[in-house]
């Protein structure tokens, strides 16, 4: 069992949380944060609450510290994204080549750390594999080579012909 002043702790947040809720519809329905500031709204937001209207000013801090949180945790959401994005990932070898709408792309195989990625080959355009053309010329030759022998196979059980039959002679 817990504590009885952890049980407060617990419901004191939930509470919070349940405000935080309200207190975000309730700016909303009165047109947002923009339009509660210019008409000095905080008041009857407090109202509606069932707040006092002392307290309104403590409603606004909250709502801006809630907005600033919002705001930061979206700041970090972006920075690892362009983390991500930013860093430059080794191609470890070319799979595959298609052609998408009209641009030739590869089957990339990334050379990656364990667990950074699910499924570690993408397709890509070959503008995006500029420190690649090593690799990518590699793969042209073996896709050349496996194209000879399997025309090579093709000719040798390609069935022989029949020998040309005599022409008819035509005696008088």
């Amino acid at each position: 069992f817990l504590p009885l002043a952890a049980v407060c702790v617990v419901c004191r947040r939930l509470q919070t949380m349940i405000d935080d809720a309200v207190l975000l519809e309730a700016v909303a329905k009165q047109g947002g944060y923009e339009e509660v500031e210019n008409e000095q709204a905080w008041g009857a937001i407090a109202k509606v609450l069932g707040q006092r209207k002392t307290d309104a000013s403590k409603l606004k801090q909250r709502y801006e510290e809630m907005l600033l949180a919002t705001a930061d945790a979206e700041k970090e959401d972006e920075d690892e994204e362009a983390q991500i994005i930013g860093r430059e990932h080794e191609v470890e070898d070319i799979l595959d080549d298609r052609i998408e709408a009209g641009e030739k792309q590869y089957l990339v195989k990334w050379r990656d750390e364990p667990g950074e990625f699910e499924d570690a080959s993408t397709w890509e355009p070959v503008d995006n594999l500029g420190g690649s053309r090593s690799l990518i010329a590699q793969y042209e030759r073996r896709k050349e080579a496996a194209a000879r022998l399997t025309d090579g196979c093709a000719a040798d059980s390609a069935p022989a012909a029949a020998p040309a039959a005599a022409p008819a002679s035509t005696a008088p």
